[in-house]
């Protein structure tokens, strides 16, 4: 008997050949350096049936210091190609980017999924360097910082050149409607 795998979702993970202290340093100055988003772009995952149009890349940076925590979210535009996110600092215990299946709430109590054994999330334990492409549709989440140091990352959202006005508007919207999830108010700010 055949078996078909129907609807499923593809994640993309790998390590970028650019030194992670560069890009550190490189924030400590106020800017992120040019060759990570060379590499960001050169790693896009190609596709079978389109080119990859020329893109721009929207990012913001999180600094999730001890107790901070990202709550189930996503970035849903039809203009975004892929959302992303790249590990800069990443101590141990600083929590795991969670996905979640988007079929979850129709299909958890049902029996098939006991028996087909089905999973509801996926946990992804990060490492300084790694990069991950999803749909921007799929929701995640990023565990509590149970560390005494800050875990840091550059989350980002590629769009293509040709829908940038559109999704410069919508940029505005985010910068005024961020998620807080730090005591303080801030887990993650954009930057323009």
């Amino acid at each position: 008997m055949n078996r078909f795998d129907l609807f499923p979702t593809t994640l993309w993970m790998g390590m970028l050949d650019i030194d992670v202290s560069i890009v550190l340093e490189s924030i400590d100055d106020g800017i992120i350096c040019d060759d990570l988003f060379k590499e960001i772009k050169d790693n896009i995952p190609k596709s079978e049936v389109m080119d990859v149009p020329e893109t721009h890349i929207h990012y913001w940076i999180n600094f999730n210091r001890t107790g901070d925590f990202n709550r189930r979210h996503h970035h849903t535009d039809i203009t975004t190609l892929f959302s992303g996110v790249y590990y800069l600092k990443v101590p141990s215990d600083s929590g795991r980017i969670i996905f979640h299946d988007p079929r979850s709430r129709t299909i958890d109590a049902m029996m098939d999924t006991k028996y087909c054994g089905y999973e509801p999330e996926v946990s992804i334990d990060p490492q300084p360097g790694m990069i991950v492409y999803f749909p921007s549709w799929l929701e995640h989440e990023v565990e509590k910082n149970e560390s005494d140091e800050e875990r840091i990352s550059i989350a980002f959202n590629i769009t293509s050149v040709d829908e940038l006005d559109r999704y410069k508007d919508m940029e505005n919207f985010y910068d005024n409607n961020a998620i807080a999830t730090r005591p303080d108010g801030r887990t993650e700010f954009f930057i323009s």
